[in-house]
């Protein structure tokens, strides 16, 4: 077999800038277990090629299609990253026309694909985020004295809007939330330091974003030993996560309770904090979206 992952070369550049970590991790594990060249070039030559995994072409804010893609007789697998156009009408109708040439999509956000594109439903295949790099969890134990608060990392704005109702009320402390939660940004460890981080926490929040998708931060929690507090999606019940065994529920409604609930109780919480760490460990590596990415492309040449 002959294939390529088609990466533009935008992601070349932040890559270099030490961003986009998730994409990146996940791409060099997929190139040495499939054996598959990664090709950073915004006009691929796709002949002689059995199969080319397109990703994020188009985007929200790189619009344009791949030259030439379209009138390729190559087996196309469209890895689409984030699937929100945010109102760029180029990015929606190219979006359908690369889904519809494409044999296989592949990518997240379960629940927007399946109200925006049930037309091709038949050629989707759920492919979540997942914790990275599997090498950097896996000598972590529980921590048994760990920080005595809930950790919110990463980007707190209008894109993450119950994270952004979360900081609100921690603002202003209601119900004391500002002495039990740290918010820290994007930026605030390392990448090579982020796993130690949670799992000196007690316990993490991870929410959707806006559109539903199901981050790198439901994984990564867990995967470290820390207690993962979820916004419930119905991709996650997908994925074999299940609710007060693998991870609190929060809503708007109860997330400072819950918040409370399991800081003044943590014994009551060790068994679910041991069982997600080995279910996330077990099945939502980079490890194992390598083995499910190898297992797509290999379905779509064995139809042939």
């Amino acid at each position: 077999m002959r294939g390529a992952i088609i990466i533009p070369t935008f992601y070349k550049r932040r890559y270099k800038m030490g961003l986009s970590m998730v994409s990146k991790v996940l791409f060099d594990r997929i190139e040495k277990l499939c054996n598959i060249p990664l090709i950073y070039t915004d006009k691929p030559n796709l002949k002689g090629l059995d199969v080319a995994i397109i990703y994020a072409v188009p985007y929200h804010n790189r619009s344009k299609m791949i030259p030439g893609v379209l009138d390729s007789d190559t087996k196309l697998i469209s890895y689409f990253g984030d699937l929100q156009c945010h109102y760029n009408r180029e990015c929606e109708k190219n979006k359908k026309l690369m889904f519809e040439r494409c044999d296989i999509i592949m990518g997240g956000f379960y629940e927007k694909f399946v109200k925006w594109y049930p037309q091709y439903l038949s050629k989707y295949k759920l492919f979540s985020g997942c914790f990275y790099p599997y090498e950097s969890y896996a000598d972590l134990q529980v921590n048994l004295k760990p920080k005595m608060k809930c950790l919110i990392s990463g980007h707190v704005n209008y894109y993450y809007p119950f994270r952004k109702y979360i900081k609100e009320l921690w603002k202003e402390n209601v119900n004391g939330i500002s002495e039990l939660v740290d918010i820290k940004g994007r930026a605030a460890v390392p990448f090579e330091e982020y796993p130690k981080f949670l799992n000196n926490y007690f316990c993490a929040i991870a929410t959707s974003g806006m559109f539903g998708g199901i981050v790198s931060k439901y994984f990564e929690i867990p995967a470290a030993g820390t207690l993962l507090l979820a916004e419930r999606k119905e991709e996650l019940d997908i994925l074999g996560f299940e609710p007060n065994i693998h991870y609190i529920p929060i809503t708007r409604k109860n997330v400072i309770r819950q918040i409370k609930e399991v800081l003044n109780h943590p014994e009551n919480y060790t068994k679910m904090r041991e069982n997600a760490m080995k279910f996330v460990q077990e099945n939502h590596s980079d490890i194992n979206r390598s083995l499910q990415f190898k297992d797509i492309v290999g379905r779509l040449i064995d139809e042939e």
